[in-house]
């Protein structure tokens, strides 16, 4: 686990650090109200903070870290990986091509069920579950708090 955790931790510090040089070029603050780069900025910052949570433990600096068996370990712990990761790219690009068609509520409701259900296996109650409590509460958030308007697709919602 230390290699893979060790060779990830690090391609997301370098992400959150792109993003975080990113965000500040748009401002933090611009007249004492959050400017354009005030969430990708502590949001890249808590991506950095995370990383380095798991970066620590495999160098072995934070005490008790994971064992490492001794040989060479493969990045991807499974043998089906590349499948699964290329499963969900493809749901990924599903979910963009449906959100106009469909909407957000279905697609997301979809996108969600197939990554539960195929990708990382779940009981179907427990598909079903977070698939309509997590789509339910996303557009709650987003259409109704935040007022962002989303696809509304074949249901006009």
């Amino acid at each position: 686990m230390g290699n893979r955790d060790l060779i990830s931790s690090l391609f997301w510090i370098a992400v959150g650090a792109i993003f975080c040089a990113g965000a500040w070029k748009y401002g933090i603050f611009r007249a004492g109200i959050p400017g354009a780069g005030f969430f990708p900025f502590f949001a890249s910052i808590l991506l950095i903070a995370l990383s380095l949570v798991v970066l620590i433990p495999s160098l072995g600096l934070g005490g008790e870290g994971l064992e490492i068996k001794e040989g060479k370990e493969s990045f991807f712990a499974r043998q089906d990986s590349w499948t699964r990761i290329l499963m969900a790219l493809l749901a990924l690009f599903a979910y963009w091509l449906a959100l106009g068609y469909l909407g957000f509520l279905l697609s997301t409701f979809f996108f969600l069920a197939f990554l539960l259900r195929f990708i990382d296996p779940q009981r179907w109650i427990t598909t079903l579950t977070v698939s309509i409590v997590t789509t339910g509460l996303t557009y709650l958030l987003f259409n109704l708090w935040l007022k962002v308007r989303l696809p509304a697709g074949i249901l006009k919602i």
